[in-house]
């Protein structure tokens, strides 16, 4: 009887810590234990090699010795939440683009292609520092004589995980675009960025997704997990109906 307690209780302490182990990963539960955890404790420390550190938001953040406006200006970016992690060595990228068939572009190609000839914004240059492949992961604290950098020698982000790899997005969504631009240029297969996000529990809408009024990484994909209702940090949970899609494509 005692040896059957206490196999129950090895069991019951095998299942607990491998449900603290997963805190974070179900969608809105946090950054531990998520994929972007990329400590040696998270799932996501399989993508490097400084097998000691502990900490989570280092790879990208830091209180002292961030990336300053000087350090962000060759890649465009003008947005910078305290960075911490070696930005990319791509600074152009190719972007989507249709070109309806060989057809002459209409006024809504035209302005899609304007805003992409631009690049990614900020936000998404920030995401692509890792997912572009052209940087370790765990190169970070590269800024202003930061006193206790990362390693810097790990791999680059697993091909399963590469957006953006070679600085080739031409197979990807668009980001970039001003929204409201496009509506404006005559696209009717858009919904107006007041439209709802389609199963929000929070009650987004499109507009609270746009930054500076543009798609960017970010506006799929809650990088946090904290705020998103599905897998993979998207907003809404995309397996039910295409809601993400649906939410700004009016179809």
């Amino acid at each position: 009887m005692k040896r059957c307690i206490s196999i129950c209780l090895a069991i019951g302490f095998v299942l607990a810590a491998a449900t603290a182990a997963m805190a974070g990963a179900a969608p809105g539960s946090g950054i531990q234990g998520s994929l972007h955890d990329l400590s040696t404790t998270g799932p996501g420390g399989i993508a490097i090699s400084n097998t000691t550190e502990t900490r989570i938001c280092v790879f990208c953040h830091t209180p002292h010795f961030a990336a300053k406006a000087s350090d962000m200006a060759a890649q465009n970016i003008h947005y910078f939440p305290l960075w911490n992690h070696t930005l990319s060595s791509i600074t152009t990228y190719q972007t989507y683009t249709n070109t309806d068939n060989g057809e002459t572009p209409n006024s809504i190609q035209h302005q899609l292609n304007a805003d992409l000839s631009a690049g990614p914004g900020g936000p998404s240059r920030l995401c692509l520092s890792c997912h572009d492949g052209s940087i370790a992961v765990n190169s970070y604290g590269t800024f202003q004589g930061n006193p206790s950098p990362g390693a810097g020698t790990g791999p680059v982000m697993p091909a399963g995980y590469r957006i953006g790899g070679g600085g080739d997005l031409s197979n990807h969504h668009p980001i970039g675009f001003d929204y409201a631009a496009v509506i404006a240029a005559g696209d009717d297969e858009i919904n107006d960025p007041s439209n709802p996000m389609k199963n929000s529990s929070r009650g987004l809408i499109i507009n609270d997704l746009l930054w500076g009024g543009k798609v960017e990484c970010t506006s799929c994909h809650d990088v946090h997990n904290t705020k998103n209702d599905g897998s993979k940090f998207l907003w809404v949970n995309d397996n039910n109906q295409s809601d993400l899609c649906l939410s700004c494509h009016l179809k």
